[in-house]
């Protein structure tokens, strides 16, 4: 069924990121207003600067937001589609309007993410490996500094093996990136078939899509075992968040990963915080980068600030220039397709959590 009516689209558009991409909307013949709102924070962090008044949701049809959504059904009766600056859906899901629309169309960000959080995986590991660290170290004191520091030795990662747990846009990404260093890729999926075709709207191009680089395949919770014990060198954690996914990072799938370095951008609620840090400072692990962490933000004094061969960023490996670009390609798309009837890409699915 196609639609014939006209689109109110309001962003609430986060902190730092330009405006002028979103005027890409009203050259659409469909958009009869565009309201943009600022904010405050990044991406699927961020809250608008100042309340949307009653008028501004009863008109809005698309939304393009970080966690802000109506507070009730009938105060936006007219909102179809809501388009999200974040991978990830979790933020929404204990939000009223969520819990309360079924026929609201809610689609992630996925695929916008995908180039700059795979260089970051890959900056992480080359760090790690090389002792890259200490360069800076040894430029501030004017010294010229000698391996005999490096607290490991140098290793390269030609032929070494690369697990990705969770092959969405940013794993494909990844997977494509670590197969050019000459790694090779072992992948988990925990949908089925997990083979599948992706075509990334926010990047074209990018990822793996056709699902052909990984070496073997493991699908679905009872394949965890098998895919942690399949001899990998690096993990790179980037499932969804969901109750099944919860700490799926513990003391028994790491002991399967010994050797192993670990590097999470995906949610810190997949790894035991606890059991990560007791793996890690007893050599069980090589070691870890995180991008998130549980709790986050981590607060002043926590074990985990103190762990030599952990490293730890705040929830920034995704932010580049023309994130919102990327996302906004998205939304227009979906619009589209939805409005001519058809399927939308990244359609969060409530009964998964993602």
């Amino acid at each position: 069924m196609t639609i014939t009516s006209e689109e109110h689209i309001l962003v609430i558009n986060p902190g730092g990121f330009s405006t002028k991409v979103y005027e890409a909307f009203r050259e659409l013949p469909f958009v009869a207003s565009l309201t943009i709102l600022p904010g405050v924070g990044y991406g699927g962090r961020s809250d608008p600067a100042r309340e949307v008044t009653a008028e501004e949701w009863a008109r809005t049809t698309v939304l393009m937001t970080g966690k802000t959504l109506p507070p009730s059904p009938e105060a936006a009766p007219n909102l179809k589609y809501v388009q999200l600056f974040s991978a990830g859906s979790n933020q929404l899901h204990n939000l009223p309007f969520y819990r309360a629309t079924d026929n609201v169309i809610y689609a992630t960000a996925s695929g916008t993410h995908g180039p700059a959080i795979s260089e970051w995986v890959i900056l992480m590991m080359l760090t790690f490996f090389h002792n890259s660290h200490l360069y800076p170290k040894w430029q501030a004191e004017a010294r010229w500094g000698d391996d005999s520091e490096f607290p490991r030795p140098v290793i390269d990662q030609f032929g070494r093996t690369l697990g990705v747990l969770g092959y969405g846009a940013i794993g494909r990404q990844t997977a494509r990136v670590a197969k050019a260093l000459g790694m090779k890729v072992v992948a988990h999926s925990f949908s089925s078939p997990p083979k599948k075709e992706r075509v990334e709207v926010a990047v074209p191009n990018s990822g793996d899509p056709d699902g052909s680089i990984p070496e073997k395949w493991y699908t679905g919770v009872e394949e965890l075992d098998d895919f942690f014990s399949s001899g990998i060198d690096v993990l790179v954690v980037s499932a969804p968040f969901t109750p099944e996914t919860a700490k799926i990072i513990n003391r028994k799938t790491l002991a399967k990963l010994k050797g192993a370095y670990i590097i999470n951008i995906a949610r810190g609620g997949l790894i035991d915080t606890d059991d990560l840090i007791e793996a890690a400072e007893s050599g069980l692990i090589a070691g870890a980068a995180l991008d998130v962490t549980d709790p986050e933000p981590l607060p002043d004094g926590h074990k985990l600030w103190s762990v030599n061969n952990i490293s730890i960023a705040p929830h920034i490996s995704g932010h580049c220039v023309g994130y919102e670009n990327r996302v906004t390609n998205i939304a227009i798309h979906n619009i589209k397709q939805l409005r001519a009837g058809k399927p939308v890409t990244n359609l969060v699915d409530k009964a998964k959590g993602y």
